[in-house]
């Protein structure tokens, strides 16, 4: 194999594990934010129960 074919064949290989990691920070961003935003549904969630719990107490 020449020199440039190498080159050519690891500059290729590079370019192609560059996409292949954008695309995986990609999917673990929003895997991360998907994640986040469920927590924070459920924490509001718990804050309401625990609202409606003290209100019951109170009655």
């Amino acid at each position: 194999m020449t020199s440039n074919f190498l080159f050519v064949l690891q500059n290729l290989t590079e370019a192609i594990t560059e996409v292949s990691h954008q695309k995986l920070i990609t999917i673990l961003s929003i895997a991360l934010i998907t994640i986040l935003t469920l927590l924070t549904i459920s924490l509001i969630k718990v804050k309401r129960l625990e609202k409606i719990i003290k209100d019951l107490k109170n009655v």
